[in-house]
């Protein structure tokens, strides 16, 4: 059914949301010509209106994903799928739209048919997790035929990490929502999974030798174990009630625990460890946050932000014993209290460490890995003839900056297994993406995009107290990262960094911060 949904107004590099019966378009106009799509991200339905059209690049004001704006192709996740996109005509100054009745919110990438016949090569993926979801699918979309084993010490597909510490634990997502795709999905583009833990994995000859027993030696091998959560080493920690969060087995024990519990102890202000708490304050807990820093993310962050976030926490009734370290656990089989290095005794029921990972990289064999557990790649991923290594582990050349990080962000995962995924098919480039996460924090969504550390100058910008701030942290005037609740001008800046044109800090400071006058 056609629809008239707009006035002919806009010009080159607008958009906006417009009405198509009972339906909510993307309209917008891009090289002179008008195009309409689904107005919802695929991902966690943000409105793509309220984000940024550049340089013919949509971009969500939520988690950054990225479409096409002359076709509504996913061009950067974390959305797995592309916009849908609807005829437009323009008459006598009125903008139409033709929205058949069977429409869809998001469309599926175009993917080759998996043909082993026609390919005998096995590409193989370990882990999974962001990088992998990511990877499996982006091979068919390089035109790869041959098999896809993803193998993984998890019995599930991926699924939604990030909401582990989030929704999902707080009790406001069902388990049902937690998977990324339906199982159907993996079987129509012919991914194989192999529940197994690999115990070695050969760099220079690619042989993979796993827990259950037998070996495989796979044509191409992505590496993208993930990491694992630290512990600290102290006395009572192997007390039950005494958990971390990684895996969605991790967060059902951690729910099972605090639904008995009235007393929790987070060790660490880590994101994960600010995230649990916000979440089990939903719950009614009483949630004590215990770390060794005066501020919270002040090392990651800077102070500004961290005290608004600290704020925000404690007006959720969240308390903090900041400048402190836990020295003991104590109780009789079952943690009932924490001791901190002055002495206090926190009552206890569930203790939560969130004092950060460590990539899972013990297994590999022929390589060099880093002091701090990652593994270097070239500038397509490529850590061997063969063998690309993408997400936690990968320590990979940064375009932007000049230096070599490993950065651990869902979204860069995803972004590497796309990247990686390509260039094992033969189609790959350099990989250029600009590093986006996001946390959210008793009620705020905050967004860091670029490279952090350390910095020598931020210019804050908007009001912090109000929630409603964006900071940019520069090293020598280069600014190499943002990071706020404004969605909008984290997407500013993610394209100027991505397009080489992010202002210097002075600039910014002299400018008040405004990004779009610069796109």
């Amino acid at each position: 059914m056609e629809y008239r949904v707009a006035r002919d107004e806009l010009t080159d590099g607008q958009m906006t949301q417009v009405q198509a019966g009972k339906r909510k378009l993307l309209l917008l106009r891009s090289g002179g010509e008008y195009r309409a799509f689904a107005a919802l991200c695929p991902h966690y339905g943000a409105l793509l209106a309220e984000g940024l059209l550049h340089d013919d690049h949509v971009l969500c004001p939520w988690h950054q994903s990225v479409f096409d704006a002359l076709n509504g192709d996913l061009i950067e996740p974390p959305a797995l799928a592309s916009l849908p996109q609807f005829a437009v005509r323009v008459e006598d100054g009125d903008v139409y739209v033709e929205v058949p009745d069977d429409a869809r919110r998001q469309r599926a990438p175009e993917m080759a048919t998996p043909d082993p016949d026609a390919d005998g090569r096995l590409f193989a993926v370990v882990g999974g997790g962001a990088t992998a979801v990511a990877a499996v699918a982006a091979l068919r979309e390089a035109g790869y035929q041959g098999r896809i084993m993803l193998i993984s010490a998890e019995d599930r597909w991926p699924y939604d990490r990030p909401n582990l510490s989030k929704d999902y634990l707080a009790g406001g997502l069902k388990p049902e929502w937690m998977a990324l795709h339906a199982d159907s999905f993996y079987e129509r583009i012919g991914v194989e999974r192999r529940h197994d833990v690999v115990t070695s994995l050969d760099v220079g000859s690619r042989e993979i030798l796993l827990q259950g027993g037998g070996s495989l030696t796979p044509d191409a091998v992505l590496v993208a174990p993930g990491a694992e959560p630290r512990r600290l080493d102290l006395p009572g920690a192997d007390l039950a009630g005494v958990l971390t969060l990684r895996s969605w087995d991790d967060c059902d024990r951690l729910v099972a625990a605090v639904d008995e519990a009235d007393h929790v102890v987070v060790v660490g202000a880590s994101f994960i460890g600010t995230e649990v708490a916000a979440s089990l304050r939903r719950k009614d807990k009483d949630v004590v946050v215990v770390a060794p820093d005066e501020v919270p993310f002040a090392h990651t962050l800077g102070a500004t932000v961290g005290e608004t976030l600290q704020a925000a926490h404690e007006q959720r009734g969240t308390r903090f014993r900041l400048g402190r370290r836990p020295v003991a656990l104590h109780g009789d089989g079952t943690v009932a209290s924490v001791e901190l290095d002055d002495g206090e005794q926190l009552p206890a029921d569930v203790v939560v460490m969130g004092i950060g990972a460590r990539p899972r990289t013990g297994f590999l064999r022929g390589v060099q890995v880093d002091d701090d557990g990652g593994v270097r790649v070239d500038e397509q991923l490529r850590l061997a003839p063969g063998v690309w290594a993408g997400g936690d582990i990968a320590r990979y050349p940064e375009p932007h900056v000049g230096e070599a990080v490993r950065i651990e962000h869902w979204r860069l995962a995803e972004q590497h297994g796309r990247a990686a995924a390509f260039s094992m098919a033969g189609a790959g480039k350099p990989f250029d993406g600009v590093p986006f996460f996001w946390t959210e924090q008793a009620g705020l969504l905050v967004g860091f995009a670029g490279v952090g550390g350390p910095w020598t100058d931020t210019v804050v910008t908007g009001d912090p107290a109000a929630g409603d701030f964006t900071v940019f942290y520069a090293r020598d005037e280069q600014v190499r990262a943002a990071c706020g609740t404004d969605g909008r001008a984290l997407d500013a800046f993610t394209e100027l960094m991505r397009t080489g044109r992010v202002p210097a800090a002075s600039t910014l400071r002299a400018t008040g911060g405004d990004l779009e006058r610069y796109l």
